[in-house]
């Protein structure tokens, strides 16, 4: 895999049929919680330099200037209070798949206090740019960390919005995850641990893992982590995200992501890809079900037997089971 990707421990155009025997074969419930994001504003930390109240007086009939009071100044409007956002730990060495605590501290650049309760984005770098990944709270001593493991050199990075009381802030260094060189049999004994991508992703708890397999392609490993991420949203018939998607808007969009154009419907998608045996699919490769010339489903494959798939309305991005022998699978 190249630089930017990671396992973090943590789609049909109008014209594509909703799938309804989607679910019927599926054992497991999708395995990502949703995120809640509540927004954390007016906390004891964002609050501790409160903003002094401007006394502002009427003009007098004496042509008194506005905010003046027989002559005394009013208090002067206070501004947002300066954020300061940094990696705890900025540059460190693993192993492919050890798991290591990226962790974030937020705190008022003035005073140094800890901000609490406050969300932190996490981000990581892909070819295509920075991307949003978690969402962190911060703790009573404006701390927050993910577990993170990667099978490669990886930059993570985070993003503080801001409130109605704190400046935004962006990290003022970047996280480095260093990964060791290993031997082919080191790698093989990683790969045989890993085994196929069956795991999940857990959001909105300290630990953030998927599994992934070492593939010979590693455009397909970034497939099936950039699919991950969308997990829980919705399915919307002709939708092409990034807050909803159908079958083959979501192929469509995870490939954008890593500069592949693939087409917008799902025969014109099977007719891109090139053609793999399914005892030869990998992750990344294109699970298509129908028939040429009438291909009503696409997933993408991630291992173990499943796919990463927007299934129907009513449901949501999940992970599940491809459910029919009956299929062709595409390699992009």
């Amino acid at each position: 895999m190249t630089t930017g990707t990671v396992a973090v421990s943590g789609v049909a155009l109008a014209g594509c049929s909703t799938d309804v025997n989607a679910d019927t074969a599926l054992e497991e419930s999708s395995n990502t919680a949703p995120i809640t994001l509540a927004a954390q504003i007016g906390s004891r930390a964002a609050l501790g330099g409160s903003i002094a109240a401007a006394a502002v007086s009427e003009h007098s009939s004496s042509g008194a200037t506005l905010g003046t009071t027989s002559g005394v100044d009013a208090p002067p409007l206070a501004g947002k209070v300066q954020v300061g956002l940094r990696v705890t730990n900025p540059n460190v060495t693993v192993n492919a798949d050890e798991p290591i605590d990226i962790g974030f501290s937020l705190y008022n650049e003035a005073t140094h206090e800890p901000l609490a309760n406050q969300l932190v984005k996490v981000q990581v770098k892909l070819p295509t740019g920075w991307a949003t990944f978690k969402h962190l709270q911060t703790n009573a001593q404006g701390y927050a960390s993910y577990t993170a493991r990667v099978l490669t050199t990886t930059n993570v990075t985070a993003i503080f919005d801001g409130t109605d009381a704190l400046q935004s802030a962006h990290s003022v260094n970047d996280a480095t995850l260093n990964v060791r060189p290993q031997s082919a049999p080191q790698l093989a004994g990683v790969s045989s641990r890993l085994g196929s991508l069956a795991g999940g992703v857990s959001v909105g708890s300290a630990g953030t893992r998927v599994s992934v397999p070492i593939p010979s392609s590693s455009i397909g490993a970034k497939a099936v982590y950039l699919a991950s991420l969308q997990a829980g949203k919705p399915y919307v018939y002709g939708a092409e995200g990034p807050s909803s998607f159908d079958c083959s808007g979501l192929v469509q969009y995870v490939y954008k992501q890593l500069g592949k154009s693939l087409p917008r419907t799902t025969d014109a998608q099977f007719a891109a890809a090139t053609r793999v045996s399914q005892y030869n699919k990998q992750p990344g490769d294109l699970i298509f079900l129908g028939s040429p010339g009438n291909i009503y489903h696409v997933g993408i494959y991630a291992g173990d037997g499943k796919m990463w798939v927007a299934p129907h309305t009513g449901s949501v991005v999940k992970l599940q089971k491809i459910y029919t022998t009956s299929y062709y699978v595409g390699r992009v």
